[in-house]
């Protein structure tokens, strides 16, 4: 059986996305351990591939090497349905606080940017 992967673009990238965070991947690393180059990941995330035949392909190449399956590639995936992180309720020490306190800054400044 043939999948049209190019028709679920939206869905497909939404689960890449949500693949990525569950993992702990980001682009660089998924291309690299995919094998498929870092602009294409780009345009396979934000579902704006207009070659079926080389997305076809990207998408069977990151389902082979990650073992997914069609489902988890295909059905839609909202972001509440992922399990949350354990609730840690141990004080931090002050230099903990102090770099967790700078990264937000860094990502508060890095928000500015995006579109």
């Amino acid at each position: 059986m043939t999948v049209n992967y190019l028709g679920n673009q939206l869905t497909i990238a939404q689960n890449m996305i949500l693949f990525m965070r569950e993992r702990g991947y980001s682009k660089l690393s998924l291309s690299k351990l995919s094998g498929i180059p870092r602009p294409q990941i780009d345009q396979i995330l934000s579902a704006q591939n207009t070659d079926e035949y080389v997305y076809d392909a990207q998408i069977m190449q990151i389902k082979q090497k990650f073992d997914l399956t069609d489902d988890y590639i295909l059905t839609a995936t909202e972001i509440n349905q992922l399990p949350s992180p354990p609730i840690v309720d141990e004080g931090k020490s002050e230099l903990a606080q102090e770099m967790l306190d700078g990264l937000d800054h860094i990502l508060d400044i890095y928000s500015m940017y995006l579109k």
